[in-house]
């Protein structure tokens, strides 16, 4: 599973985040498994598991204050080519089990990237795994800038449209704000990983 490349990259972000701490920053620390290829959900999972878990032991052997880290990572997700057909349920479930399994009790917040995902399935996956997350005590909240800008861009193809954007802009960030909370109602199929047609 790459772990070499694994190890140098999450001894890289701890040095960051203990550097960052050095100068009286919050480290935001990044890994980011790209949605690209064919893998399944539990591969993706199996993945991610492993370098969460090699990144949370190179900041506690770097004597990293955990207190003061923020999680910025992907949604465990199977790749964009994946045949295999998912819930978004089952996607949830996956990203719970993640930091059921390797998130230490001190790290106070994950915020996830929406790495190509539409806000629609960014937020109704994000909105699932707030109801899944029981007593895991980790704010679960969003960092989409693609998600969200992506929309803003293609409205203004034909030029700039002030204030059909913020109406937009405003109506995005509710959805966001409401799958942080868990309280997103996604639409059937929002969510669900599709196999893509042959």
């Amino acid at each position: 599973m790459f772990t070499g490349v694994i190890e140098a990259n999450m001894l890289d972000l701890a040095r960051y985040a203990l550097i960052c701490q050095d100068v009286g920053l919050v480290p935001i620390v990044e890994p980011d498994v790209s949605m690209a290829g064919t893998h399944t959900l539990e591969s993706a999972l199996a993945i991610n598991t492993k370098i969460q878990s090699v990144l949370y032991r190179a900041l506690l052997e770097h004597g990293v204050f955990m207190e003061g880290v923020i999680l910025k990572s992907n949604i465990v997700n199977p790749g964009r080519q994946c045949p295999v057909p998912y819930s978004v349920d089952e996607i949830a479930q996956a990203n719970v089990d993640l930091f059921k399994r390797v998130m230490p009790i001190a790290v106070r917040s994950a915020n996830f990237l929406s790495g190509g995902q539409s806000l629609a399935d960014a937020a109704a996956r994000l909105s699932v795994m707030n109801q899944k997350k029981g007593n895991l005590p980790v704010n679960l909240s969003f960092s989409w800038s693609a998600a969200l800008q992506m929309p803003l861009f293609a409205l203004c193809q034909g030029g700039l449209r002030l204030p059909e954007m913020e109406a937009l802009y405003l109506q995005e960030l509710a959805v966001a704000s409401a799958a942080a909370k868990g309280e997103y109602k996604p639409k059937a199929g929002e969510g669900d990983h599709k196999p893509p047609k042959q």
